[in-house]
């Protein structure tokens, strides 16, 4: 008997074993031959980026995003693509910086003299439509806000790639409103009269509703919550969890921020209970930073709040897990932005890309698993009217005023020491790489890059207020 043989057919058939069994993918690898993920982006709104336990937070306790962090990859330097929520949410959900075609301010009714309709442009295509075209269900639950609030039906979330949509169109609407004096809730294409539940306890339930009815079909759940967004209402449940905090608004900040984390888990615990969790690429991001001021959300030690091109408006909490598939537990140091999330998407789903589809982000597969040791991008970009900032792996140039301010990030990741004038020749040359993007952008269609709330958000405020 040839023992020799026997024992390299074992170990041959050992090895085939192991590689049919392992499902941690390479970047290179044909999803066909994967089971397809499902997907899911759990997006915030305003939150800081101090509001979040891993990076610190001691009055608020966040434990269902911090598990995705353990389980996953922190960014460390995770970005958006604007300060404000509406056309952030325009560069996610595209894959493609939002000045390309031309939505740089907040959308809001549009003028009866305006041709252009306010939102994303048809001729963009969001990565909802993508997915659908290999089978995906899809649903949008919770705050649109990128098209449609003028009455355009076209721009809904139901023409826009989504199977689903429970929310509402605007900027902002009341967590408590059971009579929905707003008029704002929406299910699909139509309005609701009435919602007894807390907002975004409401989102949760029906997000979890759609898990279970799609657990055997690959889903795409974008679930965009207005939390923490103002107004600040939280129910007195939430709110006795933080009878510590002496401050009113803060309280109620933390409150609301506490409802969101334990809406999370409720998520969490649905995928583990179907089976799904290792077969779910997750995404957890806020919209934008905090404002200190305005919903009393916290962005420390980062400089600057929601609506200024300083680290504490586009540097957010941002974190990925696909367990089995991703380390866990991981710091990626190198900065990424909110772009990359629909290039990382299409191809762990299969979906083909190629240039014409001229899309700004990455895919974050091949640096996540260390197939690539570089920096995902060369150069990072905010712009919205005159104000502008670019950052590359060191520097970062900032106009939020006259002057354009330099900074070290990699010494001065807190941007406290202005450097422009010891470095003239340098911010020339950043100033000319800038340019050179800016270029290839179209003016805004719509908005006025002065007003930091539309109209709908101002008479939230004063809705609050009142109260």
């Amino acid at each position: 008997m040839n023992y020799k043989l026997i024992l390299l057919n074992i170990i041959f058939f050992a090895v085939i074993l192991s590689c049919t069994t392992n499902k941690k993918i390479k970047a290179t690898d044909s999803i066909s031959k994967l089971e397809k993920p499902n997907i899911i982006i759990l997006l915030a709104d305003d939150l800081g980026f101090a509001d979040v336990g891993y990076n610190g937070c001691k009055d608020i306790p966040t434990p269902n995003i911090d598990a995705l962090a353990t389980n996953g990859i922190t960014f460390t330097n995770g970005y958006v693509t604007a300060s404000i929520c509406s056309p952030t949410r325009a560069g996610l959900l595209t894959g493609r910086y939002q000045q390309r075609f031309g939505f740089e301010n907040l959308p809001g009714p549009r003028k009866k003299t305006a041709t252009v309709k306010v939102g994303v442009p048809l001729s963009e295509k969001l990565i909802s439509k993508r997915l659908k075209t290999i089978g995906y269900n899809t649903a949008c639950f919770g705050k649109w806000h990128i098209g449609g609030e003028s009455g355009d039906t076209d721009l809904f979330p139901l023409n826009r790639g989504f199977d689903e949509f429970f929310g509402f169109l605007e900027g902002a609407a009341l967590y408590i409103d059971p009579l929905n004096s707003e008029k704002k809730y929406m299910r699909n294409n139509n309005e609701l009269e009435l919602e007894e539940e807390y907002y975004t306890d409401a989102i949760t339930r029906e997000s979890i509703s759609f898990i279970k009815r799609n657990a055997k079909n690959p889903f795409f759940l974008y679930v965009p919550y207005n939390a923490v967004h103002t107004p600040l209402q939280a129910t007195d449940e939430y709110l006795k969890l933080f009878d510590t905090i002496k401050n009113p608004n803060r309280r109620l900040l933390a409150a609301m921020n506490f409802a969101m984390d334990k809406s999370i888990g409720e998520i969490m615990t649905t995928l583990k209970e179907l089976g799904l969790e290792e077969n779910t690429l997750i995404f957890f991001l806020s919209d934008n930073g905090g404002k200190p001021k305005g919903n009393f959300s916290y962005n420390l030690p980062l400089k600057g709040e929601k609506g200024q091109k300083y680290e504490g408006g586009i540097h957010v909490p941002f974190l990925v897990q696909w367990k089995g598939h991703y380390p866990v537990n991981k710091l990626f140091k190198k900065p990424v932005s909110s772009l990359d999330i629909v290039p990382t998407i299409m191809i762990a789903t299969g979906l083909e890309t190629d240039v014409t589809m001229n899309l700004d982000g990455v895919n974050l597969t091949p640096y996540i698993i260390g197939e690539k040791d570089a920096s995902p991008h060369n150069e990072l970009y905010w712009k919205r009217g005159k104000h502008f900032a670019m950052r590359n792996d060191e520097w970062k140039i900032v106009k939020m005023d006259k002057n354009i301010e330099l900074y070290n990030l990699q010494n001065d990741p807190n941007e406290t020491t202005d450097l422009s004038e010891k470095h003239f020749d340098l911010v020339a040359d950043l100033l000319a790489i800038y340019k050179k993007w800016d270029s290839k952008n179209i003016p805004a269609q719509f908005g006025n890059s002065k007003t930091e709330f539309p109209f709908e958000e101002k008479r939230i405020r004063r809705t609050e207020l009142k109260r």
